[in-house]
């Protein structure tokens, strides 16, 4: 897909996260719609300047969220590089991969973000942020990966079409 799509998914994953995921909260539990939109592009297309991307919009979040920039631009990089190499290394594009990648990377990722924050401040409760917020997290995003990733791919469909459309004489 072009760059300019990206940026405008990414844009307007953070929007929905700052604005309408408030309200789809399980128990407390919030998906992170830019994190989501991360690991679904590393899977299933697997752009080499991903993690560009990933950073970006890590830092964006950062910012707009808990106020410590840098923590999800270091583990949204990280992680990005990780579904990447995933991705690649495992050629199989069903549903249950998907899942089950997308929860295992939220679970590594917000373990790297705890750890971010436990080398900024020692007194970070870290079992149990983990217990309570990144695995709840982790399993949301497992539930939610098949959804968000059936739009992605309608989307592709969609853009293909018009590129098909535009180039025919």
């Amino acid at each position: 897909m072009k760059p300019w799509i990206y940026l405008a998914m990414g844009v307007g994953s953070l929007w929905l996260q700052l604005t309408v995921v408030p309200f789809a909260a399980v128990s407390g539990v919030k998906p992170n719609l830019m994190l989501l939109v991360v690991l679904l592009i590393a899977l299933r297309w697997q752009e080499p300047w991903l993690f560009v991307f990933a950073a970006a919009g890590g830092l964006a979040l950062d910012v707009f969220s808990h106020g410590v920039v840098g923590v999800y631009g270091i583990s949204y990089f990280l992680i990005s590089l990780l579904a990447l190499y995933a991705g690649r290394s495992v050629y199989e594009n069903n549903l249950w991969f998907t899942m089950g990648a997308v929860a295992g990377l939220t679970l590594l990722e917000g373990a790297i973000a705890l750890a971010i924050f436990e080398v900024l401040d020692q007194a970070t409760p870290w079992w149990s942020w983990l217990l309570r917020r990144v695995v709840p997290q982790a399993v949301y995003h497992g539930l939610l990966a098949p959804f968000l990733l059936y739009g992605l791919v309608r989307l592709e469909r969609a853009l293909k079409l018009t590129d098909i459309i535009r180039s025919r004489p």
